[in-house]
């Protein structure tokens, strides 16, 4: 590129945007770019990277369009009002969750269910069945003190062969 240009070129591509060059400048300008093909090519190049380069700046105003909080407010506050008690059954972790919870569940029931014995709930051990089915002297209802005493000893006095001791009854 030449002197002429170099001196001149940042007002000329500047445009009205600069303060004007000096007319003599001006025309010695004008006058070296219609002779000079090169130094043509040259700023024709340099204007064509501007207008892209002004192309690619970003906008005057990168702040939101008027209102734009106050929709975001309101979506917000609409939102949070459709949700429901309900909502949460529809989220796909809490679902996740709740089949873990319910498979843990099944196996621990399952596990209970195997392992629970399957003969007879009353054996001969058992204070219902010895109640039940020896001849023991009755409680009468008239004296709760006394009534205590022969339930307890009529325990106390089964034995382990299923035969049954007599053991006096205290009348205190």
């Amino acid at each position: 590129m030449h002197e002429p240009i170099r001196q001149g070129l940042e007002e000329f591509l500047a445009g009205r945007h600069a303060p004007a060059p000096a007319p003599a400048d001006q025309e010695n300008f004008q006058r070296h770019l219609a002779s000079c093909p090169e130094c043509r090519d040259q700023v024709e190049a340099m204007r064509l990277h501007q207008s892209m380069l002004r192309e690619l700046s970003a906008p005057e105003s990168l702040d939101p369009a008027p209102g734009f909080y106050a929709r975001v407010l309101e979506r917000i506050e609409a939102q949070a009002a459709a949700s429901s008690f309900w909502s949460i059954f529809l989220e796909p972790s809490f679902g996740r969750r709740l089949l873990y919870a319910s498979l843990v569940l099944l196996m621990v029931l399952g596990t209970a269910v195997w392992n629970t014995p399957s003969g007879p709930s009353m054996d001969a051990t058992n204070p219902v069945h010895i109640m039940a089915s020896a001849d023991l002297p009755a409680a009468t209802g008239e004296d709760p003190g006394r009534d205590r005493a022969v339930v307890l000893t009529n325990l106390v006095s089964h034995s382990e062969d299923g035969g049954v001791q007599s053991l006096p009854v205290s009348s205190d």
